[in-house]
């Protein structure tokens, strides 16, 4: 079998990804090689890290602007299909810590359990019985969230079928990316990978959680640095985005209701508690839709083409 390709993004946080890369270093019973990406990090991080790794199976990649995590990856997947011919590809946050038999274990299950999708029981690197996630899954009203975020890891023992995984400590099967595509390039940073688990759902990959390949997550490490109002938009913009753009319109007429009532609902919970910036977040994000209505019915003609499953399928999920 070919090496198992790991893509790692860089972005001013070399403490991070030298931490991660060791514990990726110690895996065991698998062959692979890392692609990391510097993301037009600052103070020379770059150079350093070539210098750190000149003998290492890792293929080190610089872009002079930042890409966002969505861009960059893309750029390393559009490498790795190039240069690899692995059936799979890993996707992992600088933030992580994996456990030694993360990777094999991953590999081993979406072999067994024929998943195009792999979610890693992420746990917290600061409370290690506390869940990170558990991958995707989907509420009626569009938003697609993770599954079990600060629950016990002792409810998360089980493989189960999900709605896609966090792209933080992800598998990927390369057929799949190949026939329905990457991350869409209209994100930069955050829910390019609730938008992929979806995609995948609606044509019919299978997407599956496992427990027992474990990763530690300082848990949006690089989110922190760029967390305000402008990406508080781009996140719900993000959600109706998708929400619109994939969902069949039979889905989407059962869930109108609830999306209704949630919609109104937070109006009227923002203006009696007076929260001008969740107001603003909600028109604005709306205003993005408008604008984006083209690219989104340009979207559905472009998906509608395949073959894909049922909105009653879809529903059971």
């Amino acid at each position: 079998m070919a090496p198992i390709p790991i893509a790692i993004i860089n972005w001013n946080g070399i403490m991070d990804t030298k931490e991660c890369i060791s514990s990726v270093l110690a895996s065991k019973n698998i062959d692979y090689e890392i692609y990391l990406l510097d993301n037009a990090s600052a103070n020379d991080e770059y150079e350093t890290l070539k210098q750190l790794y000149t003998d290492q199976p890792i293929h080190i990649h610089y872009s002079d602007i930042n890409l966002g995590f969505a861009g960059g990856s893309n750029l390393l997947f559009d490498i790795i299909l190039k240069e690899s011919q692995s059936e799979y590809i890993v996707l992992l946050n600088n933030d992580t810590i994996v456990d030694e038999l993360w990777l094999s274990e991953l590999v081993r299950h979406a072999k067994s359990n024929n998943s195009d999708i792999v979610s890693s029981k992420m746990l917290s690197y600061f409370n290690r019985d506390s869940m990170d996630n558990a991958g995707h899954m989907m509420l009626n009203t569009g938003e697609i969230i993770p599954i079990g975020h600060t629950n016990n890891k002792s409810e998360y023992n089980q493989v189960s079928i999900n709605m896609g995984a966090c792209a933080g400590a992800a598998l990927y099967s390369r057929k799949m990316l190949q026939e329905i595509g990457l991350f869409d390039p209209i994100f930069s940073t955050g829910y390019e990978d609730a938008e992929l688990g979806l995609r995948a759902k609606v044509f019919a990959y299978k997407c599956t959680y496992n427990p027992t390949a474990i990763v530690y997550h300082k848990m949006g490490s690089s989110v922190r640095k760029i967390f305000n109002e402008e990406y508080s938009t781009m996140i719900q913009t993000s959600i109706l985005y998708s929400y619109f753009k994939l969902l069949p319109l039979a889905n989407i007429i059962k869930a109108l209701p609830s999306f209704i009532f949630k919609s109104l609902a937070m109006i009227i919970i923002d203006v009696l508690f007076i929260r001008p910036k969740y107001l603003r977040v909600f028109f604005k994000s709306w205003k993005n839709v408008f604008k984006l209505r083209h690219k989104i019915s340009e979207e559905r003609k472009k998906l509608n083409s395949m073959e894909k499953i049922s909105s009653s399928e879809l529903s059971r999920e």
